[in-house]
């Protein structure tokens, strides 16, 4: 997988600058404000979506994927590692429900022995008919 832009790499860094400023203010208002997957958006996507993640055929090292971005309540959030079912050889898919997300996300795939194998970025719209948009990766 190739190297990140520097686009990319301005990119993320401007929301990890994000994710500490909202760290700080959800630290400073207390525990009820703190970023968690929280309560979906409607069944329509109309301030985010679930996403499923899908990675093609030539990638047998890919184990699992984590999504950092900010969700439907402006918080950016890291989710749960969540593993890719099926044939390593073939085509696989995975959601991770109640989840929503929008703009820019950070996936990050693992291999088998847990470490981290890259990072590819993925734009989510913010709204539309359905409630699950697809991020495919060859």
């Amino acid at each position: 997988m190739p190297n990140h832009s520097t686009t990319q790499v301005a990119r993320r860094a401007i929301f990890a600058l994000a994710m500490i400023a909202g760290l700080l203010g959800a630290l400073f208002a207390g525990p009820a404000t703190a970023a968690t997957a929280a309560e979906p958006p409607s069944t329509s996507a109309t301030n985010g979506y679930q996403v499923r993640v899908c990675v093609g055929e030539g990638h047998p090292d890919i184990k699992a994927f984590t999504i950092n971005g900010f969700n439907q309540n402006n918080n950016y959030v890291a989710s749960p590692k969540t593993d890719l079912p099926g044939n390593r050889y073939g085509l696989r898919c995975q959601i991770i429900w109640n989840w929503y997300w929008k703009n820019w996300i950070d996936v990050d795939f693992w291999d088998y022995s847990d470490a981290k194998l890259d990072t590819r970025q993925c734009y989510v719209p913010e709204s539309g008919m359905y409630d699950t948009y697809e991020c495919m990766f060859g």
